[in-house]
């Protein structure tokens, strides 16, 4: 079923009106004809899964087509904004969902900045994104004014000429009357670590939306106009203002976020042993990168639509720039890795010193900026050898402006430098490049290189698909820092903190730390008061980073926490359990959607929007044929320690993690493969789907460990139902090829007829393998 038809089927099931007050519109765009059509998530899809990532997955799992690449325009592009995106402090988030180029899975991104608000302000919940007009194509949206522009005279624009271009076009400002969801010419050349830009810094980055955005040839969305004013009762405003103060009271907000940003995640993480250096094999750096080095280049702090917290740190080294924002803020503080406690006395005053890259006093745009966050510091400086602030800082702003994700592309130039490292590439493959680790002008040059997938550059712009892609040999896999074919999104290394290790191997879009990090695992006051700590991860998690006991508890509640709040657009940092126990948590979110919505909602029901919202994630990745064994972490943590710091001789045990795994898998209710087990998978199919039979196997197959599995999308005939369930079953292909199978249909034996035998929803299939004779 192409589609089109899909769409159809789907807005039949769909409202003409909104369902509660709020709710905004569901907007398809079938961007090859050029048409627009319009529906309303039903309440019950609201119950299970809100909007924002929850409402993606349902939209995507309606339409999704397993046996089409992710490049292909009948695969939809989504973006979702949460259900309280815009009307809570600090709810600003949205996501972006498809089928992901890049890795093996799932593709959904988060960001803010101010285009969610303006997404959901303008009254949509949701774009579907489908199809592909030759001529690139500028989406404008003026509240129910929907047109299509020629975005031809933009390409080849990356981020800071294209922003400046369009707000002279179209006389905007970004911000002010005008937000953009946009490509830089490295989503048009499909490059694979390419994301969506939502303003200077703010990027839609993993996975791969930027090159799944310009296989639709859609240069950019623009809603333009000022932003509509959204009614709020003075009860929920005054709520809105005790949450506000929530925010700003928890410690990690006042001490880091606010004054200098996640750099402040450096230092613990140096001083831990658990930074990724040099392609994970060694685990700690250079001072010289610790967040007050950037002191004096910061000016101040920007943030997402009137978030109280602005934890974006600004950068400038032009000549009489200012800096200092921000200075001594985490001096005495020791953080939440409090096991070296002088390193909180550490102070370097450092003094601006920044006379152009090369220090010939040339300057140019990209010696100021937005940035960076702890990921860029630690992608882009010991994981690939650099140790001067100046030179991640220049790095920051470039891969803003060509919006690059920082994680997969730092992680797909340290893989290189290693394979270079150890002679399993040379310069005949790089392109006479030399990948010496800290070689910062070739590091600068292949940015470029990636963006226009020129010379070697085309090698880190397929990502990790380079080897399949004949660009590496197969031994290169082996250094390879990913999972499920996504590279590790943050830089700590993993193999101290267990429950760090569990969520990166389960999380469902890849190795990506914002699905379920249990962070707090390494505050020293949580450790030390059992009974508090139990109560935060409902379960007894040990106090111990290294062990391995009741960690399944951690990534559990922090899975479940993160998912819902994505659904309803709250940022990550002001999350709780992400850096603090003291910040907004699900029962804020469940009393804001009340008042909001009008509909009930409880902590305890938005705990299971959470685990609903995964486990649809995972049916997802199931029909993309990723099963437990995806569900796992790089070769390197397993096999080599650590050798630095207070946890020296850590890995991680392959027969431990394999308990660990399965414990996580029965305490969310999922089954050997990864699957939500029969009866979750059957309820969740009736919500997403509206149809569900449940097929029996005479035998446990690899794909249904249960001798069973459900069927959630409508089949016509046992004829169809045989076809599907090869896909979804290869190990299954003898026995349903064997003439001696017979199938039996809600208790009546099928001997004949197939192709015209109906299957109605709700039925239970049977197989039986018969010998016959006599």
């Amino acid at each position: 079923m192409e589609i089109r038809q899909q769409v159809q089927r789907l807005l039949q099931r769909l409202h003409p009106v909104p369902q509660y007050p709020s709710q905004g519109v569901v907007l398809f765009v079938d961007l090859e004809q050029r048409s627009t059509q319009r529906g309303y998530l039903p309440l019950d899809v609201v119950r299970h899964f809100l909007g924002g990532r929850g409402g993606n997955m349902f939209l995507l799992y309606n339409l999704l087509q397993e046996e089409k690449e992710a490049l292909d325009p009948e695969v939809p592009l989504i973006f979702g904004a949460g259900v309280l995106t815009g009307s809570v402090p600090a709810a600003t988030r949205g996501n972006v969902t498809s089928r992901s180029p890049e890795s093996r899975a799932i593709l959904d991104a988060n960001a803010g900045d101010f285009f969610p608000t303006y997404l959901k302000r303008h009254g949509y919940d949701h774009l579907v994104l489908y199809g592909r007009n030759p001529q690139w194509t500028l989406l404008k949206i003026d509240q129910e004014t929907i047109s299509f522009l020629d975005a031809t005279p933009y390409l080849g624009m990356d981020n800071i000429e294209l922003t400046k271009t369009i707000e002279r076009d179209f006389s905007c400002h970004e911000r002010k009357d005008m937000a953009m969801a946009r490509i830089s010419s490295a989503g048009e050349n499909q490059v694979l670590c390419s994301g969506i830009m939502a303003g200077e810094k703010a990027i839609w980055a993993r996975g791969g939306g930027g090159a799944k955005m310009g296989a639709l040839h859609l240069k950019a969305i623009l809603i333009q106009g000022k932003l509509p004013d959204i009614q709020l009762s003075d009860a929920f405003k005054q709520s809105n203002r005790q949450l506000g103060k929530k925010i700003l009271s928890a410690s990690v907000v006042q001490n880091a976020l606010k004054k200098v940003g996640t750099p402040f995640l450096y230092k613990p993480s140096r001083v831990l042993g658990a930074m990724g250096t040099k392609n994970n094999q060694e685990t700690t750096w250079h001072a010289s990168l610790d967040a007050d080095n950037f002191d004096p280049y910061r000016p101040g702090m920007s943030g997402c639509y009137k978030c109280p917290v602005c934890c974006r740190a600004n950068n400038d080294m032009l000549p009489g720039g200012k800096g200092g924002w921000g200075a001594s803020a985490l001096t005495g503080l020791s953080g939440n890795a409090s096991y070296d406690q002088a390193q909180s006395a550490l102070e370097h005053q450092k003094q601006r010193s920044y006379n152009g890259i090369n220090n010939d006093g040339q300057f140019d745009q990209y010696d100021k900026g937005e940035g960076p966050e702890y990921i860029i510091v630690g992608k882009f400086g010991p994981n690939i050898g650099l140790k001067a602030p100046e030179q991640v800082l220049r790095l920051n702003n470039i891969i803003n402006d060509l919006a690059l994700d920082a994680s997969s592309t730092g992680s797909a130039i340290a893989w290189a430098m290693e394979l270079y490292q150890r002679g399993i590439i040379d310069q005949q493959t790089t392109g006479g490049l030399d990948l010496s680790w800290g070689n910062y002008p070739v590091i600068e040059r292949l940015l470029f290189l990636t963006a226009k997938r020129e010379g070697f550059g085309a090698t880190i712009a397929a990502s990790t698909r380079a080897v399949e892609q004949g660009m590496y040999p197969a031994q290169a896999l082996d250094y390879c820092m990913a999972a499920k074919g996504l590279f590790q999104s943050d830089p700590h290394d993993a193999r101290i903190l267990k429950a760090f290790a569990l969520g990166l191997a389960v999380a469902t879009r890849g190795m990506d730390h914002l699905r379920n990090r249990a962070t707090l695992e390494i505050n020293a006051r949580i450790n030390d008061d059992a009974a508090f700590k139990t109560a935060l991860y409902g379960g007894v998690v040990s106090p111990e980073p290294t062990s391995y006991a009741g960690k399944e508890y951690a990534v559990r509640r922090c899975e479940n926490t993160f998912a819902a709040g994505d659904a309803v657009g709250m940022c990550r940092f002001n999350t709780t359990l992400f850096n603090s126990p003291s910040t907004p948590d699900l029962g804020d979110f469940a009393s804001q959607l009340s008042g909001l919505t009008g509909l009930p909602f409880e902590a305890a029901q938005l705990d299971e929007i959470g685990r609903n919202i995964t486990g649809l994630e995972r049916m997802l990745n199931y029909r993309l044929g990723l099963r437990a064994e995806d569900d796992t972490l790089p070769r390197r943590w397993f096999e080599e320690p650590i050798a630095v710091g207070p946890f020296a001789g850590e890995k991680i045990d392959r027969e431990e993690f394999a308990n660990l795994k399965q414990r996580f898998y029965q305490l969310t209710g999922l089954n050997q493969e990864g699957l939500p087990a029969l009866d979750w998978h059957a309820e969740l199919s009736a919500v997403v789907t509206g149809y569900a039979i449940n097929v029996k196997i005479p035998w446990a197959l690899a794909g249904a460990p249960e001798q069973g599995l459900v069927i959630d999308q409508p089949v016509a005939s046992l004829a169809q139902l045989r076809q599907l369930l090869r896909r979804r079953l290869p190990a299954a292909t003898t026995l349903l090829d064997d003439p001696n199978l017979n199938i039996v249909l809600n208790g009546k034996m099928i001997m004949a007829g197939e192709e015209q035998t109906e299957i109605p929803n709700g039925s239970e299939i049977t197989l039986i393998a018969f010998v016959s004779g006599g």
